[in-house]
């Protein structure tokens, strides 16, 4: 069993939680960077005026190493967000396929020392991407304002606090969870009782926090304005971005610390070209650790869509290994692109000779819980500190075990009072939790799916271009010019396509992505979207309400049988009393 390490060395705060202990940087001070300040003093003029794109090529190439403290890197990582996807994605503009290096080096550096990928995460645009209204107030909704919104409104900022405020109505729960694993092994019935009515607290806030996102957040303003720019590369090729994002200079032909010329030497132009290619997904509440860390310390077992496990139940308090055992349910989700997770680098999915070899990601080895390629996939758009907390946990974490431990308590008629209210107690944060996921349902079935269903109010969505081009119509009767032009012809192309509502614009005539395409056809570009398909993603990418009502009810199926246990204990009353009564008759 592994020994968790204190709440500091995951760089988590016993006060503030996963949210840092200091409210992040306004400001980089160095004026070395005052390049990258200055594009987010204009920046949602310049991305509504068009000009954002022409604005950053002309930005220098800034080394990131001039970067001192953990909380400057969080600043120079959100501002690479914001300036990265605004330039990817345009303002009524095709989506580019290439990410300048001025932006894309010292995005991929300071991802690299953060651990997490260079795309927009959850960290970048809840955790380190809000202000204090009263410096000396507390982290909660009438206290709190963004440091940066792609669009520029009052919607987008009120759905980035909703989870800051949500990460904050939770940040006591790292430090209560890590002192549960402590009292079961200890056997302190008082503390942890303690750690979990404080869990419990911190579960019903967190769900009245989530329940205001209706107050002040628009959903057509969210799905239309906002959702696209949380888009990442990764599945998009109804988008233009088949093979993802060219990061230039990023993994090009040499390194300035490695001498890795050699090694790519014998590579053509466009294997080089190739090789700067990244796909990553968007930002998703899935990213969230805290949300983690309650499926990981009540030991919620999570599958591949449509399959369920046999058992709801873990082996007795010794056993630490995740049962892997499952039986389909329904049939499995073929729309689940997670099942097969698709390679960071395109390059990867060529071997030596050329050809495809069908690799895919390994799974990382995680010893429980969770069998869902999506959420395990999601663990590496955490911090890395964060995310070993959740690795370390899976291992140490011994609440469940101890759960089934006293259930097996109250069918054998051992079980204590205390015991009782512990098993109540950790039923209680598992509703909680479910109720959380009931609402999450109810919140992307209003602002996702039934925004996709009715489309946008104009064709494009407010996003895309139209191009209309006068193209001269034949005759209907001899096949000549007649000299009128043909019907107006609009491509549209949908920065994120969670359905593919009108057409599909796939790999443009002279991209890059096409020349790679006819060279090495094994990649499989050119696949076809099914508009009748009816996925509508998430924004993470996954199949959406499949996934989180499966989430959902697999959280409620880890709840102990507390009616059993009830009428058990209610059973063992009355026996007590009819043995006592026939006592005293006696």
């Amino acid at each position: 069993m592994t020994t968790m390490r204190s709440l500091e060395e995951y760089d988590i705060s016993p006060v503030t939680g996963f949210l840092p202990p200091e409210p992040p940087l306004r400001r980089l001070d160095n004026p070395y960077f005052l390049p990258w300040e200055t594009m987010m003093d204009d920046f949602n003029g310049l991305l509504l005026a068009g000009k954002l794109r022409e604005k950053i090529l002309k930005m220098p190439l800034l080394d990131y190493k001039y970067l001192n403290t953990i909380q400057e890197y969080r600043r120079a990582f959100l501002i690479l967000c914001m300036l990265s996807h605004s330039y990817i994605w345009g303002k009524h503009e095709e989506a580019s396929e290439t990410l300048p290096a001025n932006l894309a080096v010292p995005w991929t550096g300071i991802a690299e020392e953060l651990g997490l990928c260079p795309v927009v995460c959850h960290a970048a645009v809840v955790l380190w991407n809000y202000r204090l209204l009263d410096s000396e107030g507390p982290i909660e909704l009438a206290n709190l304002t963004t440091l940066a919104t792609y669009s520029g409104s009052l919607d987008e900022s009120w759905f980035y606090l909703i989870t800051t405020a949500i990460e904050s109505a939770g940040s006591k729960c790292p430090a209560a969870i890590l002192s549960c694993v402590n009292h079961v092994c200890d056997g302190n019935y008082e503390g942890l009782r303690s750690d979990l009515t404080t869990i419990h607290a911190a579960l019903m806030d967190i769900n009245v926090v989530l329940h205001r996102m209706f107050e002040k957040c628009d959903p057509y303003v969210f799905y239309w304005k906002i959702r696209p720019y949380l888009a990442g590369w990764e599945n998009m090729a109804e988008a233009g971005l088949p093979l993802g994002v060219i990061y230039e200079g990023v993994d090009s032909l040499w390194s300035a610390e490695t001498d890795e010329y050699g090694d790519i030497s014998h590579l053509t132009e466009e294997e080089r070209l190739l090789r700067q290619y990244r796909r990553y997904a968007g930002g998703s509440a899935a990213q969230s650790s805290l949300i983690a860390a309650f499926d990981v310390a009540f030991g919620v077992q999570h599958h591949p869509v449509g399959e369920k496990s046999s058992s709801t139940s873990l082996p007795p308090i010794i056993n630490n290994n995740n049962n892997n055992n499952s039986t389909p349910y329904s049939p499995v989700d073929k729309n689940d692109r997670y099942r097969h997770l698709p390679l960071t680098r395109p390059a990867d999915e060529l071997d030596h000779s050329g050809t495809s070899s069908g690799a895919t990601t390994p799974l990382p080895p995680y010893k429980r819980t969770n069998r869902n390629a999506f959420l395990r996939a999601m663990r590496k758009y955490m911090p890395a500190p964060h995310r070993q907390y959740l690795e370390d946990l899976e291992t140490a974490s011994n609440i469940r075990p101890f759960m089934m431990h006293l259930e097996a308590l109250f069918h054998s008629g051992e079980i204590t009072d205390e015991e009782c209210e512990l098993v109540e107690l950790y039923n209680e944060c598992l509703h909680q939790l479910k109720l959380f996921r009931d609402k999450h349902v109810q919140i992307v079935s209003l602002y996702i799916v039934n925004q996709a269903r009715k489309g946008p109010n104009i064709s494009h969505g407010g996003f895309a271009m139209e191009k209309k081009a006068d193209i001269p119509q034949p005759s209907s009767s001899t096949g000549s010019d007649n000299g009128k032009p043909a019907p107006k012809k609009t491509l549209h192309n949908m920065l994120y396509p969670q359905t593919a509502l009108e057409t599909h614009p796939g790999i443009r005539d002279g991209s890059p992505s096409a020349k790679i395409s006819s060279l090495f056809p094994q990649l499989g570009l050119a696949k076809h979207v099914d508009p009748k398909s009816g996925v509508v993603r998430g924004t993470g990418g996954t199949n959406v309400m499949p996934f989180l009502k499966q989430s959902r009810d697999e959280t409620a199926e880890m709840k102990i049988a507390l009616e059993k246990v009830q009428q058990l204990a209610q059973e063992t009353l009355e026996e007590t009393k009819s043995w006592t009564d026939m006592l005293l008759r006696r």
